[in-house]
């Protein structure tokens, strides 16, 4: 029972951190869990979403060529948002330039759905006679489906455009230590006073430029008095309406990344995102954009790929504000951040967009290993968002 004591004692030093950070932080908000967002101002909201928080600093983005060292982003180190990696230039720029962009037609419309998840979860491996009687496997987190039409109102001179977006429809599953807090369906016609049901055939507008980026956000106060209230439900729907939220919706980082909207098939671009695991420290990623050649389904079409890597320069500053953090030494991590865009060139249109970010960290007992009974603690964080066209 050495390895299960020596196990156990790590358990007790961490448990109460990672299951406050898995259950919700159950004890601020037993109303529902506190899913952790896109930003530390999310994370106090009472209904934002479990896993990982992020900073997305893709407005300070690297040009296909290098560039002149600028002042950081939020405090990063000088010139690393402008660096290509060398491991991601391997392939020469070849054939045609292509405009990146999106394009915009009065009148136009199209419908989208975007799909986020967020989960965080925390797992024993081992045999069951060894593990520590106080823990807990579980994970929290959501999972939120959310259709819209979009409409083109006006286009101007510059490109930029103010579209009308009306909520279609509704799916909302959020889960705290593995059991369901919430499972709405705006198709299924069980809770038509639910404050989420409120929200379909609402509107907003959002200007937004070809470069992807939401520049102003109106009309979206109405739909926000029309789901106030103080029921958990109340609060879900408010959260889908936070300019955090709407932006994250709408905004095409990829896009936002460029300076230069000709791009060559096998150029590179990059941008910065940031993740908070709360206790287990953040994570800087220099995200790498890679145009592939175009193909022709049903016209030409863009395919960008991104794959991530940590950005050492930006964590070795994030390192020096934060305080010692004891459990990431203690674990080993393993990581992945990958995403796609599909752009149709005809129209310059999104057909999909997607990021998807998952860290594990594994917290082993070395005199288990030794004693031949392996035992450990996985914690991990999920991070999903895709937007789609479905019509």
């Amino acid at each position: 029972m050495v390895a299960a004591d020596t196990l156990a004692s790590i358990v007790s030093s961490i448990s109460v951190l990672v299951m406050l950070a898995l259950a919700g932080c159950q004890g601020q908000r037993a109303e529902a869990p506190a899913l952790r967002g896109e930003s530390a101002d999310n994370a106090s909201a009472a209904m934002s979403s479990p896993g990982a928080s992020s900073t997305d600093q893709a407005r300070q983005t690297s040009n296909l060529k290098p560039q002149t060292p600028q002042e950081p982003p939020e405090g990063g180190t000088p010139n690393e948002s402008k660096r290509v990696p060398a491991e991601a230039s391997k392939t020469e720029p070849s054939g045609p330039a292509v405009e990146l962009a999106l394009k915009f037609v009065p009148g136009q419309a199209a419908t989208f759905k975007v799909t986020t998840e967020s989960w965080k979860s925390v797992e024993w491996k081992g045999a069951q006679d060894a593990k520590p009687p106080k823990f807990t496997d579980g994970r929290t987190g959501s999972h939120v489906e959310l259709t819209f039409e979009q409409r083109v109102q006006q286009v101007q001179d510059d490109g930029n455009a103010m579209l009308e977006i009306t909520i279609g429809g509704v799916k909302d599953v959020i889960e705290s230590v593995n059991k369901v807090v919430l499972d709405f369906d705006s198709g299924k016609p069980t809770e038509p006073d639910s404050p989420l049901a409120a929200l379909v055939g609402k509107s907003y507008r959002v200007k937004m430029s070809p470069q992807g980026q939401v520049l102003e956000i109106s009309n979206v106060e109405p739909v926000r008095q029309a789901v106030q209230g103080v029921l958990p439900q109340h609060r879900v729907a408010a959260r889908l309406l936070s300019d955090d939220e709407i932006r994250t919706r709408h905004e095409i980082a990829t896009l936002s990344a460029l300076k230069d909207r000709q791009v060559r098939p096998g150029q590179t671009w990059s941008s910065i995102k940031t993740f908070s695991f709360d206790d287990l420290g953040a994570k800087t990623y220099e995200r790498v954009y890679t145009l592939r050649p175009a193909q022709h389904d049903k016209g030409r079409v863009a395919v960008v790929e991104m794959k991530a890597i940590p950005s050492a320069a930006l964590a070795e500053e994030l390192h020096k504000r934060q305080t010692v953090n004891p459990f990431a030494s203690m674990s080993d991590n393993t990581d992945s951040y990958e995403g796609r865009l599909v752009l149709d060139l005809d129209r310059g249109q999104v057909r999909e967009y997607v990021e998807q970010m998952q860290n594990e960290w594994v917290i082993a007992d070395p005199s288990a290993v030794q004693a031949g009974r392996p035992a450990a603690i996985k914690m991990a964080a999920r991070r999903l968002h895709r937007l789609e066209q479905v019509e």
